[in-house]
């Protein structure tokens, strides 16, 4: 009977052991490892780090709780303190103390103090699913644990425990505690330091630094004494360590470039974005901007952006989206560096850079600086003021609209938009939306594309890419596209550090060179200025994010202030861009500023590209043949014989239209023309002109035509071969129909000039 009944017995505790022995493997096959790190890896807040791992940003995560994840490797301090007081025999278990377990079971059972005697990774297990405190779930936490140990190292395991462990209200993970309680990365924990963040997990009632702070102390002190008498621990570390005051308050995570932290978490899934800002040019920028924003409230101007970049590495060192990203009441939330906003005359400069490559210009070459007609394109110079010719280093300076417009038509509206579009690479592909206002900045850009653009200016003409995040081995950054020469590049910034600066910095700008440029929108919305030296390149706008312009904006003054402001700030070790070797020295007509092909005119030396195609001949210097009475003369002439070569200025009729009605002295043009056939021309209109005339509240409106007259004539006018005036006029208005129209003058010497156009009104 005893022999069946214990052989029954052996029966049934084979039965247990076996349903004991399935029901673990069963656990421990179904336990899933990829889903514990993803479990574990989803729960960490994203945080934005400078480019020195400095925290810029700390964002709550989907439960609203701080849950820092480091990567730093664990200090001895913080690991002997933790595994002294969590762990002792954490290296040398499987992930299971059977010694405490049992020392525990007997404890609870006998009524004593209750205990866990879980390991490190026992709590690791818990912390990824956390359930009920059961004695079930104390099983399933044990053989979760022993998987633990067979896939991941110790040190990896103990990593995972820190990082999840809870150090008082919404404060998850030791380097979360470290930064919060300490102000500091956990990598540089005193000893007293690292024994309050290995006691904090296992007393959340005491986690109170000003009503319990005897109490911590006391815990912490017991702690370092542990670790004293296990030999770990100086006597000279140990009693400075009890003698460290507990932390008096909570030190909140900074919040620099909280836009750029929206972005990036927005199109990344990385827990910790390394970006390319410097923490101390930040906050420099941010300080800049508060304090410049309140100067300019009372133009009613709100918002300000700012970019601060790096040259050499193309680097973003600063990224200010707005003036106060709290500041709801002027819309301080919208990212001013990824909006569009109308560039008003920043783009200047890559045309003055690309027309050097062309062979168009010189920075010393001559164009018109008058009012012109570009079909239906009537554009003005900002201080409506104008001078006949200017050279093209003056326009630029001056950020005169007519000589870059004329500029655009030589050089081609579309090659320049397609210039854009390949630095920029956006959507767009019809270059007739723009035309040749393109350069007066019809078409809309960003603060940051602006910022590719004078970056890549800054680096002789290689274009690329800004970085936003920090690429180590730099496998990420796209080729440099070479767009313009380095000789054409250097001598946009020679003539750019030449610009008027606002106020007293214009007395220290040879002491301090920038080369910048200012622009202003139509409607004074936008003002932008950038500026330029060998280490960075700053873009400042400023302006209001609602479109609403103001009388008092101005690039210059509005947001060039700020620019200087921003350099000041900025320590600059070089300041002179280095002359490059693709530069040589040409020749240059004294007059015109163009390529010398005639002998007897006076010339200078001037640097130009090697790479740019060859410089042409001034299109404003001809060769004519004269008589005895320099009389212009052809081989047709009987003088012919005696024949006399001469160079003459033949500036256009426009121009010369120009000097006549400002009665400035033409003496120096070839006044001969006057008295030829060349004296009368029909500015507006332009010819097969197809014109869009608005109706108004009062009706129809009128055509308004305009002449060169140069000697002042009388002036017979008709229109579609019917007579309709006689007079001196410079322009005339006339009511018009729909259709083809045919506009003749005639003046008293018999000179003749026409023009076809077509007339569409608009209702």
């Amino acid at each position: 009977m005893v022999t069946k009944f214990i052989k029954s017995l052996g029966l049934f505790s084979i039965f247990i052991f076996t349903i004991i022995f399935v029901f673990f493997i069963a656990i421990y096959l179904s336990y899933d490892i990829a889903k514990f790190e993803q479990t574990i890896e989803n729960r960490y807040s994203v945080s934005m780090l400078d480019i020195n791992d400095e925290i810029l940003g700390v964002y709550l995560n989907d439960t609203e709780q701080y849950h820092l994840k480091s990567n730093y490797p664990i200090s001895k301090n913080l690991k002997i303190s933790v595994l002294t007081y969590e762990d002792k025999n954490f290296y040398n278990h499987n992930g299971i103390d059977f010694f405490a377990l049992l020392r525990a079971l007997k404890n609870n059972l006998m009524g004593y103090k209750k205990s866990g005697a879980s390991t490190l990774t026992m709590q690791v297990a818990k912390m990824a699913n956390p359930k009920k405190r059961t004695y079930f779930n104390k099983i399933k936490e044990i053989i979760i644990a022993y998987k633990l140990e067979n896939y991941f190292s110790k040190d990896q395991i103990l990593n995972f425990y820190l990082n999840n462990a809870p150090y008082g209200g919404n404060l998850i993970g030791y380097s979360t505690a470290s930064e919060i309680y300490f102000k500091k990365k956990p990598i540089f924990l005193s000893w007293s330091e690292a024994a309050l963040i290995a006691i904090l997990p296992n007393a959340p009632g005491l986690i109170n630094f000003e009503k319990n702070r005897h109490l911590l102390t006391k815990k912490r002190n017991k702690l370092l004494k542990r670790i004293y008498n296990n030999g770990n621990m100086e006597e000279i570390e140990y009693r400075l360590a009890i003698k460290e005051p507990i932390p008096f308050k909570k030190y909140p995570f900074k919040s620099l470039a909280p836009h750029l932290g929206r972005r990036l978490s927005n199109s990344t899934e990385k827990k910790i974005i390394k970006t390319t800002i410097d923490i101390n040019i930040q906050k420099k920028m941010e300080k800049i901007v508060t304090n410049y924003a309140d100067f300019l409230t009372i133009d009613n101007i709100t918002n300000i952006s700012l970019l601060v970049i790096d040259n050499h590495t193309y680097n973003v060192k600063a990224y200010v989206g707005s003036q106060n990203f709290l500041d709801f009441k002027t819309n301080g939330q919208i990212d001013g560096i990824i909006s569009k906003r109308s560039p008003g005359s920043i783009l200047k400069p890559f045309l003055y850079a690309l027309g050097i490559d062309e062979g168009l210009i010189s920075p010393h070459s001559k164009v018109p600086d008058v009012p012109l007609y570009f079909s239906n394109f009537k554009p003005r110079n900002a201080s409506k003021r104008y001078s006949g010719m200017t050279s093209m280093s003056d326009a630029l300076i001056k950020s005169l609209n007519i000589p870059f417009v004329y500029l655009l038509k030589e050089y081609s509206y579309d090659k320049f938009f397609y210039f854009l579009k390949e630095v920029l690479e956006f959507s767009e592909e019809d270059p007739n939306h723009y035309g040749l206002s393109l350069i007066l900045g019809t078409k809309e850009m960003s603060l940051e594309e602006i910022g590719v653009l004078y970056t890549g200016l800054a680096n002789y003409g290689n274009f690329r890419d800004l970085n936003y995040l920090f690429d180590s081995d730099q496998t990420n950054i796209k080729e440099n596209k070479k767009l313009i020469s380095e000789g054409a590049a250097y001598l946009t910034l020679d003539t750019m550090k030449d610009l008027v600066r606002p106020g007293l910095e214009n007395y220290y700008k040879w002491k301090n060179p920038i080369s910048w440029k200012t622009g202003t929108s139509y409607g004074k919305k936008d003002a932008w200025a950038c500026g330029i030296t060998p280490e960075y390149t700053v873009i400042a706008w400023v302006g209001n994010f609602n479109g609403k312009g103001s009388e008092n904006l101005s690039g210059v003054l509005s947001a060039g202030r700020l620019l200087f402001n921003v350099f000041k700030e900025l320590e600059i070790k070089k300041n002179k861009f280095i002359l490059p070797h693709d530069l040589e020295k040409i020749d240059i007509d004294t007059i015109t500023g163009y390529r010398n092909i005639f002998s007897q005119l006076e010339t200078k030396k001037i640097l130009y590209p090697k790479k740019a195609k060859a410089l042409r001949p001034s299109p404003y210097l001809k060769k004519i043949f004269v008589n005895n009475k320099d009389e212009e003369i052809n081989s047709l002439s009987k003088d012919f014989i005696n024949k006399k070569e001469k160079i003459i200025l033949d500036y256009p009729i426009e121009v010369i239209n120009y000097y006549i009605r400002e009665k400035i002295d033409i003496s120096t043009i070839y006044n001969k023309k006057i008295a030829s056939n060349r004296s009368l021309k029909i500015l507006y209109p332009t010819k097969n002109l197809k014109i869009l005339l608005p109706r108004d509240f009062d009706g129809d409106k009128n055509m308004i035509i305009k002449i060169a007259n140069l000697k002042n004539q009388n002036i017979y006018w008709y229109l579609n071969n019917i007579f309709i005036s006689k007079d001196r006029d410079h322009k005339k208005e006339i009511a018009l129909s729909n259709g083809q129209h045919t506009l003749t003058i005639v003046s008293e010497t018999g000179e003749r000039e026409s023009v076809t156009f077509e007339i569409e009104k608009t209702r």
